[in-house]
């Protein structure tokens, strides 16, 4: 990357940008908690109990947590720790960024590829073009939840209560397939790509179906937190495994 490039998507201006964010997110959340804490005075909640919560709270939000800083580490290599860091200090996720951020990248190396130009990931370090595109497609495109929550979550949510009150079950396999639907959107394009990315997907999927066998045995809902960063971490970690045992390393 040369040192041009790298000064712009490191650059001081993009750096103000992100603490701007960050302090705006702090002080948002610092104004719904001292509001929490006053309604919780006001229905008769202990000193010592809303203590307790917010501990408990703020310890459980750790080890979630993970996946983003898993993220952040992921797409700052490409795009910068500055940009990486602000996209996901507010509503980014580690799915939505990097499909987006992959998008954008796939797209441009095609179109370029029959000029005889870099792959996908180069594109992303050395083309700014590219790193604009997708810094646009990365900000704009999350948009579209804000918007939705804004004017359309009353009425989805009026929807969804009366197929509730109609048919509890068959609302409830809708909800599960759609979700279900996502997932193996995302998942079936690793898989296609075989070797490192499908055994690692599996990896992924098997642990995550241990930790809900063991959520439904013992109803340990806790745990729940716990299941998607662990099952991350430790795909990863044995991704590594797969690229030494198949020889990508």
């Amino acid at each position: 990357m040369s040192e041009q490039i790298y000064s712009i998507k490191n650059g001081a201006y993009l750096y103000i940008m992100g603490v701007l964010v960050a302090i705006f997110v702090l002080v948002q959340s610092g104004i719904f908690l001292v509001r929490a804490w006053k309604r919780g005075k006001e229905i008769g909640l202990s000193t010592e109990k809303m203590k307790a919560a917010l501990v408990s709270s703020g310890t459980f939000s750790i080890v979630p947590s993970i996946p983003i800083v898993i993220a952040l580490l992921t797409l700052a290599a490409t795009l910068g720790v500055p940009f990486a860091w602000t996209r996901l200090t507010v509503i980014g996720s580690m799915i939505y960024e990097t499909t987006a951020a992959g998008a954008v990248t796939e797209v441009a190396a095609i179109s370029k590829d029959a000029m005889g130009m870099m792959d996908a990931q180069q594109l992303l370090q050395y083309d700014l073009s590219v790193f604009s595109a997708t810094m646009w497609v990365m900000t704009v495109g999350i948009l579209i939840g804000p918007i939705f929550m804004l004017f359309g979550l009353k009425r989805y949510q009026g929807k969804i209560r009366q197929m509730r009150e109609k048919n509890t079950i068959w609302t409830e396999i809708l909800i599960s397939a759609l979700f279900m639907g996502m997932i193996a959107a995302l998942g079936s394009r690793e898989i296609a790509k075989a070797g490192v990315n499908m055994l690692t997907v599996f990896t992924g999927a098997m642990i995550m179906l241990i930790f809900g066998v063991i959520i439904h045995l013992t109803k340990a809902k806790w745990l729940e937190s716990f299941a998607l960063p662990v099952s991350i971490v430790a795909a990863l970690a044995a991704s590594a495994g797969y690229a030494i045992l198949i020889g990508v390393v």
